[in-house]
């Protein structure tokens, strides 16, 4: 093969990228709006309130009054 016979080629091989990326977005679109995955997904977008209902519920080193102060 030599370079004219690649130049040949080459609308031909962009065109196949072309559509190959089309089907692998195509896939990602898919698979992120599957019915299976929305539950891991919902999971995920609330864990970043876990730590706060746990911290609400157990408190941690002394209680301090209403001036910072630490009780006894």
């Amino acid at each position: 093969m030599d370079i004219s016979t690649l130049e040949a080629l080459k609308p031909m091989l962009i065109s196949f990228q072309t559509l190959a990326l089309l089907v692998l977005f195509a896939g990602i679109v898919l698979w992120a709006y599957s019915k299976r995955r929305k539950g891991s997904f919902d999971d995920a977008a609330n864990s970043i309130f876990d730590d706060e209902d746990k911290a609400k519920g157990t408190r941690q080193g002394t209680e301090q009054d209403r001036a910072g102060a630490n009780k006894k």
